[in-house]
């Protein structure tokens, strides 16, 4: 978790931006469509931390104007861990719904399973922690509630 002054700012800021989102959400009930990727290798899925809350989540983000949600998968997975695929890798797990924490959130789940195991690299700011596990570690200690979905099914 440590990391420059820079990285540190950068964490503030975006616990800062994340507490004016829920703001936000409060009071517009929104919509949300976003993308993630639940990464395996066996048993074990990569989790990550990011600086603004304290639960665990997989690689997630939310779609841009226009973009698929399997484009945006493949685009959160690098951005968020630095593990490059293709479309191609991955798989479609279906969609989630989540309507906790003032937002009807739709997230669309995708799997890749590797053989090797992917060293993740994060950012220090956005991310501050990624890891495998197993889910049930991951419920233990934590998990965002749409993942908690994805891992109950």
């Amino acid at each position: 978790m440590s990391g420059s002054v820079v990285d540190r700012l950068w964490r503030v800021g975006l616990r800062v931006a994340y507490r004016i989102l829920l703001v936000y959400w409060f009071l517009v009930r929104p919509r949300h469509t976003g993308a993630g990727v639940a990464v395996w290798h066996g048993d074990r899925l990569l989790m990550i931390r990011n600086s603004y809350r304290d639960s665990l989540c997989l690689p997630a983000g939310g779609l841009r104007r226009s973009e698929r949600p399997i484009d945006a998968a493949v685009r959160e997975l690098r951005e968020e861990v630095g593990i490059e695929v293709g479309p191609e890798a991955l798989h479609y797990a279906g969609e989630l719904v989540d309507r906790s924490a003032y937002v009807e959130d739709h997230l669309h789940v995708f799997e890749l399973h590797c053989d090797e195991v992917p060293t993740p690299r994060v950012d220090g700011r956005e991310v501050i922690w990624a890891g495998f596990m197993t889910p049930a570690e991951a419920l233990e200690l934590g998990a965002v509630r749409v993942t908690r979905l994805y891992l109950t099914r």
